[in-house]
């Protein structure tokens, strides 16, 4: 039976699909939850948290202003009834409080709040890239006062090897493609700003990047478009699959 594909992609949706065929239907068109872990619940957290912490004044970007949120957040938001259950041990779940705490706080290693004007903060991107829909939230971006457009991404997980590095961005670069499509202005910076270890990266962002970054999508709606006529979604086995929610479901681990 042919499959029919999502109305829309992002940035996320199209990287699962590029790593495995098989988890992508499961999940986008199978409509098989894919429940969060303890990982992407801290990442969930501790953006929430600087979200808040850029929306007050900039004198008021402080740690202590950030503690004081982040205690507040946590109970309004019911956060100990969504992690407990992933951590139950109470060692484990005092960690994970610290580690999100860490996180936070190195915040203040990689940059100064209170210099940081943010346009846009958990915006959402809907538009077309070559006539494909493209759907997605940037954790923040800046305008500066020639149109230019700075987009920053917070990281939790660790930083990677640096052969690895570049690849990271590619998500920031579906979504300067998109901005500037948009007309919201020009992207000229993508920043990945790794919080447990206080780091940052920046690379530049130009015409020839989006130009490369739109031959992407339309390679991967092609391909999906294909997959969906003929039903044939491969299972790509790696080490990412130890951490995916359908290897108890999947042909090559069943």
């Amino acid at each position: 039976m042919t499959a029919i594909p999502p109305p829309h992609l992002s940035p996320s949706s199209m990287g699962t699909f590029r790593q495995c065929p098989l988890k992508f239907k499961y999940n986008k068109i199978d409509k098989i939850p894919d429940p969060s872990g303890k990982e992407a619940l801290m990442g969930n957290f501790v953006h929430d948290v600087l979200e808040e912490l850029y929306k007050v004044e900039p004198t008021d970007r402080t740690q202590d202003r950030a503690k004081t949120l982040a205690r507040e957040m946590w109970g309004s938001g019911n956060w100990e009834g969504r992690v407990k259950p992933l951590v139950p041990d109470a060692g484990e779940y005092r960690m994970f409080r610290w580690k999100a705490w860490w996180c936070i706080e190195n915040l203040w290693k990689i940059e100064d709040p209170e210099e940081i004007e943010p346009d846009g903060i958990e915006y959402e991107l809907n538009g077309e890239v070559s006539g494909i829909t493209i759907k997605g939230f940037i954790d923040r971006f800046t305008l500066d006062e020639d149109g230019g457009v700075v987009i920053s991404d917070y990281k939790t997980g660790k930083v990677p090897r640096a052969e690895y590095v570049d690849q990271r961005f590619l998500q920031l670069r579906i979504y300067g493609t998109l901005i500037d499509i948009l007309g919201i202005g020009q992207t000229t910076n993508l920043e990945l700003l790794y919080l447990k270890d206080g780091i940052k990266h920046e690379v530049p962002f130009g015409p020839a990047d989006a130009a490369e970054t739109t031959q992407y999508i339309q390679d991967v709606k092609r391909d999906l478009d294909h997959a969906c006529e003929t039903d044939d979604f491969p299972a790509q086995k790696s080490v990412l699959c130890g951490w995916c929610s359908y290897k108890g479901i999947c042909p090559e681990w069943t």
